[in-house]
């Protein structure tokens, strides 16, 4: 039987549905022997995603990834996406210093076709 990460992702009914906020998460990760910080954030619509299914699922997918940072920043918005639906999401990997001595920051944003509440956006600080 395959198990796949994606699997571990769980979720809630939003209890506040009607209010405008945006939920961060934000935990350390090590992809390919590299510490990188890792940022969650959306503002959710009706479904919230359950923090400990997100640690599980880092910790699958972080086994199984050699991939490019790159590459697993999509594969995680997408899963989450998947997963819970929210009118917006942004996904942040921060490496401080790679072998090479670059800091590498990765950012990915999605939202629902149509939502334009750009007003809370810009109202939030950076994650790290």
């Amino acid at each position: 039987m395959t198990f796949y990460p994606k699997e571990a992702l769980s979720s809630f009914p939003n209890p506040y549905r009607n209010k405008a906020y945006s939920v961060s998460i934000i935990q350390e990760i090590t992809l390919n022997r590299q510490t990188f910080l890792f940022g969650l954030r959306y503002v959710p619509d009706k479904l919230l995603l359950n923090h400990a299914g997100l640690a599980s699922y880092l910790e699958q997918i972080l086994a199984r990834s050699t991939e490019k940072a790159e590459i697993l920043a999509h594969d995680i918005i997408e899963d989450v996406m998947d997963q819970i639906i929210p009118k917006w999401i942004e996904i942040n990997l921060k490496q401080k210093q790679n072998k090479f001595g670059q800091c590498v920051l990765i950012t990915m944003e999605d939202r629902q076709p149509d939502w334009e509440e750009d007003n809370i956006l810009n109202r939030l600080s950076s994650l790290f």
